[in-house]
């Protein structure tokens, strides 16, 4: 097959002078001064580094004499409709279009953009959020097909696994040879998967406010030793869960104070332990420790790099640090990176680094731009409880054309 990269070398081959030049347009960071968190005179340990929302910001910029001879690529090729979930691998950013219907593909390491899961057996009707197991496999969560589809780590579709009806699957984390897939319908449990054959192993969970139990939870990951955690969106709280489902600790209240959440929707762990909870109401990411205390938080609302619009969900990986090192502060010793989605705004995959200066290091030197403040000490009371939830994709049965959630 000629692709169009090899297109564009034989015809400038041939045509040679006609050729304009390309230039390249990436998501760097904008203006003046660069985005930590916390900002100075506090001790930074979140660095935003740039963003990306399509091709635009990924492949080398098209040229005139591209677009004379090969004409323009379908628009929804080329960028990301309506993001949800995300996941990262060795430089490659998988991102969950929702209205697309397709896995976008961001390659930082080939500079190439592309979607996959359009056609055939591997067609997804709403991919809504994925996760990437050590040796590369996907398995992308599709509430409308009620099934967990399964790409190989060469991006190639494998198999497609059954939730058991009924069944609005959300989210899914592995450890070892397990798959654990959040359900959220009525019955709001986890299901647990075999990894390799789809067979149920077990159920845990179910509708409730007690400790264990769901309501409507919106994600959910798993740690290094095994440890279960989810994001419970209309209790207004997170929690740890053994493998078994067993309760250890639950965390967070409704309202606007740190330790609390407007909206709490995606969950992970980083490789230390953190936990980072994206909050789509108050568009920040709140950070916590293993036993559920609060650290910080990062991004918050606005239109600058930086901030964040109606985050969803990230993802967690130093596999990608290479790729992204040209953006990171020279002194600035980055441990990992997130990767963090907006459903609206400019700039749709943002990514930060988490890391640290040395001892010693004089912060207050470092030029930086800070967002608004948000009176996150203050609070502002607490979300109602009832929502209207027929806009948000995570709850949407059916594809549509529906504008971003209120």
């Amino acid at each position: 097959m000629i692709t169009r990269t090899r297109l564009v070398a034989m015809a400038a081959s041939g045509i040679g002078l006609l050729a304009l030049g390309t230039g390249c347009q990436t998501g760097e960071p904008e203006g003046e001064g660069l985005m930590f968190f916390p900002a100075p005179p506090g001790k930074p340990r979140v660095q935003f580094l740039t963003w990306a929302s399509g091709a635009e910001q990924v492949e080398p910029g098209s040229s005139q004499f591209e677009e004379f001879i090969l004409g323009e690529e379908p628009e929804a090729a080329r960028a990301i409709n309506k993001p949800y979930g995300v996941a990262a691998r060795d430089g490659v950013v998988y991102v969950c279009d929702t209205k697309g219907l397709c896995l976008s593909r961001m390659d930082f390491k080939t500079h190439t953009y592309s979607v996959m899961g359009g056609r055939g057996p591997e067609r997804l009707r709403k991919p809504i959020n994925l996760v990437i197991d050590p040796l590369g496999f996907k398995f992308v969560v599709d509430p409308v097909r009620k099934q967990i589809v399964v790409f190989s780590p060469d991006d190639e579709y494998v198999t497609a696994y059954d939730v058991p009806q009924p069944c609005r699957p959300v989210d899914v984390a592995i450890f070892e040879n397990e798959l654990y897939v959040l359900d959220n319908d009525a019955d709001c449990q986890v299901v647990v998967l075999d990894r390799t054959s789809g067979e149920v192993l077990r159920t845990f969970g179910g509708p409730g406010g007690e400790p264990g139990q769901f309501k409507i939870p919106g994600s959910l990951c798993t740690d290094e030793d095994g440890f279960v955690y989810v994001s419970d969106t209309h209790n207004w709280r997170i929690q740890k869960l053994t493998r078994e489902g067993e309760p250890i600790w639950a965390k967070g209240s409704p309202g606007y104070h740190l330790g609390q959440f407007g909206r709490p929707r995606g969950i992970r762990v980083g490789p230390d332990g953190v936990v980072y909870v994206a909050d789509g109401s108050t568009e920040i990411v709140q950070m916590f420790n293993t036993d559920g205390e609060t650290l910080m938080r990062f991004g918050g609302p606005g239109d600058m790099p930086g901030a964040l619009g109606l985050p969803s969900s990230l993802a967690i990986d130093a596999s990608s640090l290479p790729y992204f090192s040209k953006y990171v502060h020279k002194d600035f010793k980055a441990e990992y990176l997130m990767f963090v989605v907006s459903q609206y705004g400019k700039r749709l995959i943002n990514v930060y680094a988490f890391g640290s200066f040395p001892d010693g290091y004089q912060v207050s030197k470092l030029k930086v731009a800070p967002l608004p403040k948000i009176k996150m000490d203050e609070g502002i009371g607490a979300v109602e409880e009832q929502e209207d939830l027929s806009q948000d994709p995570m709850h949407s049965e059916q594809p549509s054309d529906a504008q971003d959630p209120e």
